[in-house]
């Protein structure tokens, strides 16, 4: 955006200048230049406006967070995250509850309660409060990575070490 204000503010004096020459020496030229630089800055603009729709990262907000998350596959695609898959999942609902599954593919084996905090970031990011036993995946509060058109969380894990996740619905990859 500073590019713009630059812009503009050499744009204005010389459109001064260009009117005043047009006013005395009464040739259309310098009328023409005028107009030309103002379209010009204005097709500039609007096309940083609509790059900037298709660059800039998700803005999340606290409504964004709630729903039911998945492995992601696509991050590290291959057995281990196809496992992952068919093992780990959780959702988060409005009252602030997290229930962290453990399953065997569609079936729940085991179902893990705990609540989140939403804490006031530019985007909200979660805290965990889970009672025991702890699970490995769930010991510590997951980083929210924002993409252009979505996000994700990435828990650690002393086992698998990073774990991706998104939001989405579980079906089966069989």
């Amino acid at each position: 955006m500073l590019l713009v204000y630059l812009l503009f503010l050499m744009i204005v004096p010389l459109t001064a200048i260009l009117l005043l020459l047009w006013f005395i020496t009464k040739k259309k030229i310098f009328g023409k230049i005028a107009g030309w630089y103002w379209i010009g800055f204005l097709l500039f603009v609007v096309f940083l406006c609509i790059l900037d729709v298709f660059t800039s990262k998700k803005k999340i907000e606290k409504e964004d967070i709630y729903g039911d998350y998945i492995i992601d596959r696509e991050k590290f695609p291959g057995k281990q995250a196809d496992w992952q898959y068919n093992h780990y999942r959780y959702s988060i609902t409005k009252d602030n509850k997290m229930y962290f599954y453990i399953t065997n593919k569609e079936k729940i084996v085991k179902t893990i309660k705990g609540t989140i905090k939403l804490n006031n970031y530019a985007n909200p990011r979660i805290e965990l409060f889970f009672e025991d036993p702890k699970f490995h995946i769930i010991e510590e509060d997951p980083t929210l990575y924002r993409e252009i058109w979505s996000f994700y969380y990435v828990f650690y894990s002393n086992k698998y070490q990073n774990v991706f996740f998104k939001k989405g619905s579980w079906k089966s990859i069989d």
